[in-house]
């Protein structure tokens, strides 16, 4: 079994990952999963190279952040 950490859930509903944690799981974003009474966080790493060459060469004045998004979130979507 790994580390184990105490977090405290503040006021607004927030948590602080510790450090050592972010430094380990490399991402800045989490997939929250709830199992009963356990709350699972998963990291979620974006391969970046599997991208490449999906976007034509000649695209100008595009929202590149906009289409990676989209992209992303129907990864994410499709993987329930």
């Amino acid at each position: 079994m790994g580390k184990e950490f105490i977090l405290t859930i503040d006021d607004r509903g927030r948590i602080t990952i510790p450090k050592e944690v972010r430094e380990l799981i490399k991402s800045k974003k989490l997939k929250l999963r709830v199992e009963g009474s356990k709350i699972i966080l998963e990291s979620i790493v974006v391969d970046i190279d599997k991208y490449y060459g999906i976007f034509r060469k000649d695209l100008e004045n595009v929202d590149i952040d906009k289409m990676l998004n989209e992209a992303l979130t129907e990864v994410l979507l499709n993987d329930k």
